[in-house]
């Protein structure tokens, strides 16, 4: 191995999930994860930058809940599949 070279292995992202998969009929989010219901059905076909979009989203909207104001962010929505060796 070449001295200063730094193999790193990805690591993968969590989902958001905590076990409270209720969606909100008022603001269309589950109330655990603040995804929407694309998001947490396509989650696992997303990748791993989109997954890590979802969950910028997830922190936005939860600010905007908490916070009181502001647009919450939109859905992914259904993505075409860029995981390793699906079509």
């Amino acid at each position: 191995m070449k001295s200063g070279f730094r193999a790193e292995t990805p690591v993968p992202v969590r989902s958001p999930c905590v076990k409270v998969c209720q969606m909100d009929p008022a603001t269309q989010l589950c109330l655990g994860c603040c995804r929407t219901q694309d998001e947490r059905d396509w989650w696992v076909a997303y990748s791993d930058a989109q997954q890590r979009e979802v969950m910028q989203r997830c922190e936005q909207r939860r600010a905007v809940l908490v916070g009181g104001g502001g647009e919450l962010a939109p859905s992914m929505g259904i993505v075409e599949s860029r995981r390793k060796g699906r079509t």
